[in-house]
């Protein structure tokens, strides 16, 4: 099976993986066993290639078709709950404290689910317009990366209700340095830098100071051996930045102001 998305399950030592296939393989690093998830029941998908995993690694949430999502507790590999957007599903992610499940797709709007009562309690229409491509989640922003490639960036102080809540948000500040689809949002692991990349262009990587909101304008430059960038993500403490670009390399780079911490 061609692997097409790959996550740590928590600090289990046990990675999922899934593909074009309407089976996914649970990994166990540490016993070197692969467990073969034939199928997700109820479900009649005949691909699970992205998902995404809860930050303690005990739920898979997988897109499925129109519009659902579909989770799967990683312990029992049975599945547990639908979520549904009105359009189709292009990206998801967890909050840092895995209470919120955040999802956006073709409609352009972003939804808000509690992932214990499995209730949306708030959606709100990406200032762009255009069809999300990609989230990312801290405590204190949420990153919306747009195909048009504008990423907007949201603050997360919101007030919960109890029922679902449309509103109308207004970003504090919209990046266009990447000029295609915004496809790859990562924030580090203090929120202090967001990391944005696009697949469609050469060099197609730009680095958010958020607490100034600025680009760095210093890195990467048109000399940095990029090339096109499919992946990209930090250390856990953010000493080093990876990226796998499409010559099949992983290109590795230190972050100077993270070396001491």
């Amino acid at each position: 099976m061609p692997i097409y998305s790959a996550n740590f399950l928590g600090n289990t030592g046990n990675v999922v993986v899934s593909g074009r296939r309407p089976f996914f393989y649970i990994y166990d690093a540490v016993a070197g066993k692969v467990d073969h998830i034939p199928r997700i029941q109820g479900r009649e998908e005949k691909s699970w290639e992205s998902h995404v995993v809860s930050p303690d690694g005990s739920l898979i949430a997988f897109m499925g078709n129109d519009g659902y999502i579909v989770l799967v507790d990683s312990h029992s590999k049975h599945w547990v709950g639908d979520l549904k957007c009105n359009g189709s599903v292009r990206s998801l992610t967890f909050t840092p404290d895995g209470n919120y499940i955040l999802a956006s797709g073709s409609d352009g709007d972003v939804y808000r689910w509690d992932v214990h009562s499995r209730r949306c309690i708030e959606r709100f229409s990406n200032n762009d317009g255009t069809i999300t491509a990609s989230l990312a989640a801290t405590f204190k922003h949420l990153a919306v990366g747009a195909e048009s490639g504008v990423v907007n960036l949201y603050s997360e102080q919101h007030k919960m209700s109890s029922n679902t809540t449309n509103t109308t948000k207004e970003p504090i500040k919209s990046i266009m340095n990447l000029h295609t689809s915004a496809e790859g949002l990562k924030f580090n692991h203090d929120g202090q830098i967001l990391a944005m990349q696009t697949r469609r262009e050469q060099h197609g990587l730009k680095l958010l100071h958020v607490p100034s909101k600025t680009v760095f304008s210093n890195w990467p430059t048109s000399k940095t051996p990029l090339k096109y960038v499919w992946s990209m993500d930090f250390s856990p403490q953010s000493k080093f930045l990876a990226m796998g670009n499409d010559k099949g390399k992983c290109l590795l780079y230190q972050l100077g102001h993270y070396q001491d911490s």
